[in-house]
C-alpha cells in the first residue's frame, strides 16, 4: 500500500485526524511512537530550522523535497508537506509533484499566494488568479504517478490583499470542482464563525469536498478555547497544530541556554534528573542502536562482532 493510499484510508476510518506540525526525522519518530496517525511539515518551520531564515520564499523546492525524503524514510506512517506555491507556475509544479512523490511522502499542498510568497499569517500576501490556482493544481494531479497521492489546495484569501472570506469560499470551490483531494482554508481569527460559513459553503456544492484546517499557533486558540472536536464537527477531515515541533524545540533551549550562562554545570545536572525516567532518556535505544547491533551479529563476520562487543552479542 503507498502512502498516500494509506493517508486516504485512515481518513475513511477516523473521525478526523490531527497532528503536531514539524520539521525534522526526529520530530516525526516522536510522532509515530506516540501514537499520531500521519506526520504535518511545514515550509515555515523548514525554512527557519534548515536556514535560519523567515518564510518569504527563501526555501527551494530542493530543500524541502530533500528534508520530506528524510522524514518520510524515519517513520511508516504517511507524511503530509507543504509545497508552498508549487515553486514556479502550472509547469514548474510538475516537477515539484514528482520531486515530492519520490520522497515518499503522502501528500503535498499548494497555496494561491504570487510568488515570492511569506507566511499566511504575516501582512502583505497578495494572489494570483483562480484560474491561475486551479491551473496549477490540475497540472498536479495530471503530474503524479501515483493516483492515491493527495493534491491538497491552500487559499490565503481570507487575509490576503483584495481577498476576504468571499473570495476564499470561490477559491475553495474552484479547486473542488477542479478535483483536488482536500482544500486548506487559511483563517485570520481563532473563533468559529470563518471556519463554519467557509464549511457550510463548500459542502452544500460538494458535499464529498474533503476539509483541512490548520489550527495555527500564531490565532491565539487559548484566547477562544475552540478545540479540535469543534473544528472537526464543521465538517473538517484532518488538521495540524502549525510550529508545534518549531515552539517547543525553541523554547525549552532557549530556557536551558539562559540556565546554563547564568548557573553553569548546575543547569545540565537538572536536565539530567530531569530526564531520569522519561521515555526519551535512552537516547541510544530510541535511536536505534540495538536494531544496529542485531544487524551486525547477523551479517558481519563474526571476529568483527567479537572485536566490538565480547561476548555480549545480544542486543540492548
Amino acid at each position: 500500500m503507498s502512502m498516500g493510499r494509506q493517508f486516504r484510508t485512515i481518513l475513511k476510518e477516523n473521525k478526523y485526524l490531527v497532528t503536531p506540525g514539524v520539521t525534522t526525522p526526529l520530530h516525526a519518530m516522536i510522532l509515530e511512537k506516540t501514537g499520531f496517525k500521519y506526520v504535518y511539515v511545514g515550509g515555515h518551520d523548514t525554512s527557519i530550522t534548515l536556514l535560519g531564515l523567515p518564510d518569504v520564499g527563501f526555501l527551494t523546492q530542493t530543500e524541502m523535497a530533500t528534508n520530506a525524503r528524510h522524514v518520510a524514510s524515519s517513520v511508516n506512517i504517511p507524511v503530509m508537506v507543504d509545497a508552498d506555491t508549487g515553486y514556479g507556475n502550472a509547469v514548474n509544479v510538475t516537477r515539484a509533484v514528482r520531486d515530492f512523490e519520490a520522497a515518499g511522502v503522502a501528500a503535498m499542498h499548494m497555496e494561491d499566494q504570487e510568488s515570492p510568497k511569506r507566511c499566511g499569517y504575516v501582512p502583505g500576501k497578495t494572489l494570483v488568479s483562480i484560474e491561475e490556482a486551479v491551473g496549477k493544481l490540475k497540472a498536479a494531479m495530471h503530474a503524479r504517478k501515483d493516483r492515491d497521492f493527495m493534491i491538497v489546495g491552500r487559499t490565503d484569501a481570507v487575509a490576503a490583499i483584495g481577498g476576504g472570506l468571499d473570495e476564499a469560499i470561490a477559491r475553495g470551490k474552484a479547486f473542488a470542482a477542479a478535483g483536488c483531494d482536500m482544500i486548506m482554508p487559511i483563517f485570520s481569527s481563532p473563533e468559529i464563525e470563518q471556519p463554519r460559513l467557509f464549511a457550510e459553503a463548500i459542502h452544500a456544492e460538494y458535499p464529498d469536498a474533503t476539509l483541512y484546517f490548520l489550527y495555527a499557533s500564531a490565532l491565539k486558540w487559548h484566547e477562544s478555547r475552540i478545540g479540535f472536536d469543534d473544528i472537526a464537527a464543521l465538517g473538517y477531515k484532518a488538521m495540524h497544530v502549525s510550529l508545534a515541533g518549531l515552539r517547543l524545540t525553541m523554547q525549552p533551549m532557549w530556557d536551558y541556554a539562559v540556565d546554563m550562562a547564568k548557573r553553569g554545570a548546575e543547569a545540565e545536572f537538572d536536565l539530567e534528573e530531569r530526564m531520569i525516567g522519561h521515555p526519551m532518556a535512552d537516547i541510544f535505544a530510541f535511536e536505534g542502536f540495538p536494531e544496529i547491533k542485531e544487524l551486525e551479529t547477523k551479517f558481519l563476520p563474526a571476529d568483527t562482532v567479537d572485536l566490538k562487543y565480547g561476548a555480549d552479542k545480544a542486543p540492548r
